[in-house]
């Protein structure tokens, strides 16, 4: 029988075993409405500081991100689809920024492709996915993006091209029905 089932797995194509970008798409999408608990630290190079917050989330898939700082101070930022983050209003930089950090946590790889390289490794229980910027003008301000998760995105790490770094680590995470709890 272990023999036949050998056979068997050999026999199937490499793509039928293999986890890519689409079956990730599709395991994040499972989940519409997802809220839990952040650490986000940033290592500023310049200054060679590092700077932690911690806080909660909420998001909502294809709507919006509710992202609320608890400390060290506290402040709530709301990043969606259709508009900046509300602190942002006019910056395009932020804009941008806004737009990249939902297409990363919605897995919109079609949309992250025509900006970065993507490389997938692992399976639906483990995966990772490492970006790198394919035009010169993204490279001088981001270096890498590197995303690791399961069920859920649970680590997502940004280096910058000046040296900055940026890490964010969520934990506690359950999927809530729209409308539930508080943003």
């Amino acid at each position: 029988m272990t023999r036949l089932l050998a056979l068997l797995l050999c026999l199937l194509p490499a793509t039928a075993l293999a986890f890519g970008l689409e079956d990730l798409q599709r395991q994040l999408e499972a989940t519409p409405s997802l809220e839990g608990r952040f650490v986000q630290t940033r290592h500023l190079a310049d200054l060679d500081s590092q700077l932690e917050s911690t806080g909660h989330f909420r998001y909502e898939r294809d709507v919006r991100v509710v992202w609320t700082l608890e400390t060290p101070v506290e402040e709530r930022l709301e990043f969606s689809a259709d508009s900046p983050p509300e602190v942002a209003a006019g910056d395009r930089r932020q804009a941008e920024a806004a737009a990249l950090f939902l297409d990363l946590l919605q897995g919109h790889w079609q949309a992250l492709e025509e900006r970065f390289t993507l490389t997938l490794s692992g399976d639906a229980s483990a995966w990772r996915v490492t970006l790198r910027p394919r035009q010169a003008a993204l490279r001088q301000r981001i270096e890498e993006i590197r995303l690791r998760g399961g069920r859920y995105l649970e680590r997502l790490a940004l280096d910058a091209a000046n040296g900055d770094r940026l890490r964010v680590r969520l934990s506690d995470q359950r999927a809530v029905e729209a409308g539930d709890a508080t943003p």
